[in-house]
């Protein structure tokens, strides 16, 4: 049976939304005990979260719990087997999709998930206004072998074919709210997908995802645990107003992206959330789904042990059409270990100008062979406190590497040509584990930045270890620096700004704290009234509007 409250006759606004869903309050309404947590047939933990409490009762709500509806709850969210000794458990989907259809504006609907149900997908109401709210560690979900679907998404069971229809963009829906409760996706051994492709289908296209919310506003995920997906954890695509928080994501292989956001999106929150997945973390690809641009992106305080940390795709590949922006995207007090760069910009030459800019990391500790891969046009990128311990692990051994640094392209975007418009760096530090730390920063394929500024830059190997001084700040391998301005870099373990051929590569060097590092520069790159040390001389020099003179 379900508890039903007078319906307001009127839209919600978010926070009522969230407050009638039972995301907001405390008053419990009682329910079943929650079951211990368990391994699955990998050995790998399903992570417990805790306890939660039920949803208040809110004027306006109607609740379901799933052990009212005649779900039988008897699936072991470990293996998918019946938990009251073995066997085949009972699939639950069918009742539930048909207790939360009527969902609507006018009728919001919250399913209480009060023990542990076998599923063959959720498909919820297409445009929103509800809500799955479980019982915390014990409660959730396990997707059915053969599937061959979601394990939750919005609309019909076709709703996702293809999984990238491209334009036009439909209009959002609105009001999802996801707390408390667990799915595991079935994703090995042929579990969710029999297609022959643990992915998906792809003769039609379409991938398979723990987690799938299109075309929605104002979209609400706390403290929900996703492991063992087919495909993505969670896919959002043509979304707005979204806020993760709390979340544990795990799996393994190719594609296992964490939370995986379609273009268009915009107003992103992220916080507080634990990535171990195959591939990217997060990943904001513009050009997918119904395509379009993503703006105003924040994460913090989240733990990353992934192939990156944050795709921003702008383009597909080298000269491909659709293009789109990514713009406005705040990384802060994040920590990992990353296969690949931490952050992936790009994925192809002739990208529009700008295509990623507004990108701010602070305050992030990652291990990774780099904090970002070049390979797109980008605007400005700021990287404030970070500390890079460059290691060479690679998910991929053909995926070889030019060398370590704070930035670099990589064999794994070969050709993928970018001009950036301004990289500035803050007080951060590479920590050397080898000798592979060829540069701070590795330009290649003719790119070029326009402005780089290092305001606060050190060098250091990891305890009991000593490295020979690496060979130059800017590796410019094949590309070029407009203005390279040195504001403060510890010197020490830097034998030069760049390789003396590569000079031609920099138009101008500027900056307060050329001179303190001790490096030659040729005259010829020195802007006006910037002290320096004078390859031709060898003495601390300035140029007075265009003529070398002794300094001071």
């Amino acid at each position: 049976m379900s508890q039903r409250v007078a319906s307001p006759g009127r839209l919600f606004d978010r926070r009522e939304f969230l407050k009638r869903g039972g995301l907001i309050g405390a008053a419990a309404i009682a329910g079943r005990s929650v079951l211990g947590c368990a391994s699955i047939h990998d050995g790998t933990v399903i992570p417990c979260l805790g306890p939660a409490l039920a949803p208040s009762a809110v004027s306006g709500m109607t609740y379901i719990r799933a052990s009212e509806i005649g779900c039988a709850l008897d699936c072991d969210l470990a293996l998918g087997l019946n938990k009251h000794g073995g066997g085949s458990a009972t699939d639950d989907a069918p009742r539930i999709n048909a207790a939360m259809a009527s969902a609507s504006a006018d009728h919001p609907i919250t399913l209480i998930i009060d023990g542990s149900a076998l599923i063959s997908g959720l498909f919820m109401p297409v445009g929103g206004y509800w809500s799955i709210a479980g019982l915390g560690c014990g409660t959730g979900f396990f997707i059915k072998r053969g599937t061959n679907n979601d394990g939750i998404h919005n609309g019909g069971p076709n709703a996702a074919v293809p999984s990238d229809p491209g334009p036009p963009v439909p209009p959002r829906g609105s009001h999802v709210s996801l707390s408390n409760f667990t799915l595991n996706g079935n994703g090995t051994n042929g579990g969710d997908s029999t297609t022959g492709l643990r992915q998906g289908n792809q003769a039609l296209g379409v991938w398979y995802y723990g987690i799938n919310l299109m075309d929605l506003d104002n979209i609400t995920v706390e403290n929900v645990v996703v492991v063992n997906t087919p495909a993505y954890h969670f896919r959002f695509s043509n979304v707005g107003n979204v806020s993760v928080t709390g979340c544990v994501m795990q799996s393994a292989g190719l594609s296992t992206d964490g939370l995986h956001f379609d273009g268009p999106s915009n107003d992103i929150t992220i916080s507080n959330c634990d990535f171990t997945t195959g591939d990217d973390a997060i990943a904001l690809n513009a050009p997918e789904g119904h395509a379009g641009n993503i703006s105003r992106v924040s994460v913090t305080n989240c733990k990353f042990n992934s192939w990156s940390l944050m795709r921003l795709d702008s383009i597909n590949c080298s000269g491909c059409d659709p293009k789109f922006n990514v713009d406005t995207v705040s990384v802060s007090n994040c920590t990992g270990s990353l296969q690949q760069a931490g952050f992936i910009i790009g994925q192809g030459a002739q990208a529009n100008p700008n295509s990623v800019t507004g990108l701010v990391i602070s305050d992030c500790s990652i291990t990774a062979p780099a904090i970002i891969e070049m390979a797109a046009n980008f605007g400005t990128i700021e990287l404030n406190r970070i500390t890079l311990t460059a290691s060479n692990a690679r998910m991929n051994p053909a995926f070889t590497s030019p060398g370590m640094g704070l930035t670099r392209t990589s064999a794994y975007m070969a050709g993928s040509t970018y001009v950036g418009s301004s990289l500035s760096v803050n007080d951060c530090v590479i920590q050397r584990t080898s000798n592979g730390v060829t540069g701070g920063f590795i330009l290649e394929y003719a790119s070029s930045i326009a402005n780089l500024a290092i305001n606060g830059l050190s060098i250091s190997d990891v305890p009991g270890k000593s490295y020979p001084a690496m060979q130059s700040l800017v590796d410019a391998a094949s590309g070029s620096i407009g203005n390279l301005i040195i504001t403060n870099v510890d010197s020490k373990l830097i034998k030069a700004p760049c390789q003396a051929a590569q000079f031609s590569d920099i138009n101008t060097v500027e900056g307060a704290g050329v001179l303190a590092t001790g490096w030659e520069f040729p005259d010829s790159v020195m802007a006006n009234g910037v002290p320096y040390i004078s390859a031709t001389t060898h003495q601390p020099s300035i140029k007075v509007n265009g003529v070398v003179e002794p300094y001071p």
